[in-house]
């Protein structure tokens, strides 16, 4: 098997993370193994490197990657939500639908959902929901933006949004310690995109950014 294999059957996102991982346990990357280097006596893999998919209160979160979120202009309507207070699925759901008239029913479009402005202790957020591309609505707080390109950590969720603060907390702590990444601070807080603006209630993405580290150039 390639190491890429190995890696994402070990629940990394990448080889990179988990030959580090592996070096700082056993002192040795994998592929020198390979190459003939001295042996390992067998001991048990530790619980870090074994963990399993998380499954809280019957929501599944798959693995993480890392990835870049390309650089992409998004069209809609901006504004802000309290998770604390709102009923945010409902303000999310109604501000998309002002996006249904510009959009071809049965055209299967992206939708996404930027979360930002977030300051510490605190359930408020400026959210952007849209479409990607140029178009013009005529609703208050339209508006077009470039979202720059960015180094992320990407994982599938399906579920409510409340409970992401408990994956953060646990699993994508979790992943940032054995990977050995660290979070980027960002005006973006993270992105939820979906397949399909006609079907929020499907799984969807989320993009978290974290910061570059040099192994991941590559990537």
């Amino acid at each position: 098997m390639s190491l890429t294999d190995i890696a994402h059957q070990l629940s990394f996102g990448t080889h990179a993370s988990f030959t580090r991982a592996f070096k700082g346990q056993y002192g040795v990357t994998p592929s020198s193994l390979r190459t003939g280097a001295k042996p390992l006596s067998p001991s048990p893999i530790p619980a870090v490197v074994q963990r399993s998919h998380k499954n809280l209160n019957g929501d599944i979160v798959t693995d993480f990657t890392l990835t870049e979120f390309m650089e992409t202009r998004i069209s809609g309507i901006a504004f802000e939500v309290d998770l604390a207070d709102d009923d945010y699925r409902k303000k999310i759901r109604s501000h998309s639908e002002m996006l249904f008239n510009y959009i071809d029913e049965a055209a299967k479009i992206a939708c996404y959902v930027i979360y930002s402005g977030c300051q510490p202790d605190s359930s408020q957020f400026k959210v952007l929901v849209g479409i990607p591309g140029s178009i013009q609505i005529d609703k208050p707080f339209h508006f077009t933006v470039d979202v720059p390109q960015f180094f992320c950590a990407k994982f599938n969720y399906r579920g409510e949004l409340l409970d992401i603060g408990d994956v953060l907390k646990s699993d994508y702590a979790r992943f940032l310690k054995i990977s050995k990444q660290e979070s980027q601070p960002s005006d973006i807080e993270f992105i939820q995109a979906f397949d399909n603006i006609h079907e929020l209630d499907s799984e969807y993405s989320i993009y978290a950014p974290i910061k570059k580290l040099p192994a991941d150039i590559d990537l």
